[in-house]
């Protein structure tokens, strides 16, 4: 997926299966939950003044797992919405390549 700051339709929504056999914890210790070995998605954004926000809507709990442009991993559990729900907020993200796993 490629998208650039001030994207429409926003939100963007992919829908995908969540989970797999690896525990994400064995890649930061701040993950929780099983991902599969290939991210979710690929998405290739171009930075501006928005914050980039990646958020799940699950009926079950869900995890986020986000290896940034930089190799920074960013994980997230139940930050979003209704409590079961992940997000991650990168207030000023970068320009790159964001791999984006659901457990």
């Amino acid at each position: 997926m490629n998208l650039t700051a001030g994207f429409t339709p926003d939100p963007q929504v992919v829908n995908l299966q969540s989970g797999g056999s690896i525990d994400a914890q064995s890649l930061s210790s701040s993950c929780r939950g099983f991902i599969s070995n290939a991210p979710d998605v690929r998405l290739n954004y171009t930075s501006g003044s928005f914050p980039l926000i990646l958020s799940v809507a699950s009926g079950a709990d869900t995890t986020l797992v986000v290896n940034a442009p930089d190799g920074t991993w960013y994980c997230d559990d139940d930050a979003g919405v209704n409590g079961l729900n992940p997000m991650v907020r990168f207030n000023r993200p970068q320009s790159g390549r964001y791999e984006i796993w659901v457990g």
